[in-house]
């Protein structure tokens, strides 16, 4: 019996061939921030979360660095200090309330700003300005009801005792929203709003400085604007992914290449489980990506089993509506079947249609596998 485990030294672990491309244009993202700047009246925030929402810190980060941006936002110290490494000067801040010493050491070396919405991090930050004689600099974090992060309005410290070694610079709250009406967002919003303000008197109510408050995010930020508070922190936005009707544009999309067409008759099922049915005699394209690629994977959020909800569902059923298009040649094409991991078949009957076609697919970036080459446009 062998008692060692030997490791493949190869590279033959790392067989990703993706046929697609995850593209970024420059100039939509440019838009997009002077959009909301200007739209906002607002200082810009801009969050580059989950390597800059999948299309690299350092993407981002060049594209954006010469457009007055007031301050950059992270959720990992790998992305701040990555920020650092790329000559970034400005001010950064951490959104995740971490509590780990040697991380919030690596931080305030960094001068980077500290989101506190733990009282566990208030002895932590006084050992460190014991340590290296800094004030780590922090934006008080305050729970107005997504129950994720930070102070509950009800159970704030009294920050006046920790003002010898922390520097307080601004407040914030994270938006929950609402996944139903506009209607029902915007009273989610004003809720969220009032408590924010309750915070904001309490901890003014002690003699201190709240600096800059924030807390639009995207949508809030397109929908609303600042809700009248100093600046909006806005990450999908800059790439013009937010569910409302705006002037932003889109800056980012997939782009592969028809791989074959053929013909199918009216009756063939096609895909997986055989789940679509032609309805007539079709002209088809196979696409090679998937959900391997990050298409198909957007969430859908709660599910809805109204009435209403379900009725909509089944005319969409009955009359045939896609639920995921692609374009070619500029033109809009349907998906059918149920979507691979590694391939795609799009109904291109209304479309002339040949091999090497490019195509381009709306989708998340977050959600496009790290092997597929980002290309900057």
């Amino acid at each position: 019996m062998c008692d060692e485990i030997f490791y493949e030294q190869s590279n033959n672990n790392c067989c990703f061939d993706k046929n697609a491309t995850l593209v970024i244009k420059q100039e939509a993202i440019v838009h997009n921030v002077k959009y909301i700047k200007e739209s906002t009246g607002a200082k810009v925030i801009a969050v580059l979360k989950e390597n800059g929402y999948g299309l690299g810190v350092a993407n981002l980060y060049h594209i954006i660095k010469d457009q007055d941006i007031f301050m950059y936002a992270v959720t990992s110290s790998c992305e701040a200090i990555a920020l650092r490494e790329e000559g970034c000067k400005t001010d950064i801040l951490m959104l995740t309330p971490i509590s780990d010493f040697c991380e919030l050491l690596l931080m305030v070396s960094h001068d980077v700003v500290i989101a506190l919405g733990d009282e566990k991090q208030l002895d932590v930050l006084r050992d460190i300005h014991e340590l290296t004689g800094k004030r780590p600099r922090v934006h008080v974090q305050i729970d107005s009801g997504l129950g994720r992060y930070g102070f509950n309005v009800d159970n704030l410290p009294d920050l006046k005792h920790y003002r010898d070694y922390i520097s307080i610079e601004g407040c914030f709250t994270h938006l929950a929203g609402s996944v139903k009406s506009a209607c029902d967002y915007k009273r989610s919003v004003e809720k969220q709003v009032k408590v924010f303000k309750q915070a904001l008197g309490k901890i003014r109510a002690k003699g201190i400085d709240t600096g800059i408050c924030h807390i639009s995010n995207s949508k809030a930020a397109v929908t609303f604007g600042s809700l009248g508070f100093d600046a909006v922190r806005v990450g999908s936005a800059i790439l013009g992914k937010v569910c409302v009707k705006s002037g932003l544009e889109e800056a980012v999309w997939l782009e592969s290449k028809v791989f074959s067409v053929y013909n199918r008759q009216e009756g063939e099922h096609i895909g997986y489980r055989g789940e679509a049915a032609l309805k007539r005699d079709s002209n088809l394209a196979v696409v090679r990506v998937g959900t391997g690629c990050g298409i198909g994977l957007i969430q859908k959020g709660t599910v809805d089993y109204t009435l209403s909800n379900i009725f909509k569902n089944m005319i969409r059923k009955i009359n045939s509506v896609p639920y995921f298009c692609v374009w070619i040649n500029g033109k809009k094409s349907p998906v059918i079947g149920r979507i691979g991991v590694a391939h795609m078949t799009v109904d291109v009957t209304e479309n002339k249609v040949k091999e090497g076609d490019v195509v381009k697919v709306q989708v998340n970036p977050l959600y496009v596998h790290p092997y597929i080459r980002r290309m900057v446009v």
